[in-house]
């Protein structure tokens, strides 16, 4: 499913939310496509006239990919998701990643564990209050687990720089997985 922002509401999810865990998560920048279970699409500034290109905001189960591509051809893959045989992520480190993708050469990504004290339900629905504050962003609720969701949000499209934020809630364990991720030109 395609969704035009600006979405407001959690889209419920056509699967049920099966038991994983942030200790799961994987990063990757070189997994191939993988069919979302969501997705909205957002065109981006094109320096100097160059190719039509866009960026992709996808929900794949619990996880994620961010899709950037050129003429209708991926340049770009984050994975972020529970595939078992990619690097796990270093909590609150950056990893930067010097590349050749369209009109970018460098990927940076950082993502923070948090466990949850109080309310989970107060939290996940601070998750969505803060993806649905960006014009361009995602929010997949899934059933059976209050609070299981994920949510992404574009939070800077210019010639210069692409970022994008991440939430996967845990429900069970009570954690939530953030990550910013960014795009840029360097010279």
């Amino acid at each position: 499913m395609t969704l035009t922002p600006p979405l407001t509401q959690p889209v419920t999810a056509d699967v049920v939310y099966t038991d994983t865990s942030a200790q799961e998560l994987s990063f990757s920048l070189d997994h191939g496509r993988i069919t979302p279970l969501a997705s909205t699409i957002v065109d981006l500034p094109a320096p100097n006239g160059q190719a039509r290109t866009c960026l992709e905001l996808h929900v794949i189960g619990s996880s994620h990919q961010v899709i950037l591509s050129e003429n209708d051809t991926d340049a770009f893959i984050e994975t972020f998701a529970c595939l078992g045989a990619d690097e796990r992520p270093g909590w609150g480190t950056t990893r930067t990643t010097d590349g050749t993708w369209p009109s970018f050469t460098r990927h940076r990504f950082r993502c923070e564990l948090t466990d949850v004290a109080g309310s989970f339900t107060d939290a996940a629905a601070e998750v969505v209050r803060a993806s649905s504050a960006h014009d361009h962003h995602l929010v997949v609720d899934f059933p059976g687990e209050p609070g299981a969701l994920t949510a992404l949000a574009l939070t800077r499209s210019d010639p210069e720089q692409v970022s994008w934020q991440t939430w996967h809630c845990y429900p069970q364990h009570r954690q939530i997985v953030h990550s910013h991720s960014e795009l840029r030109r360097t010279s």
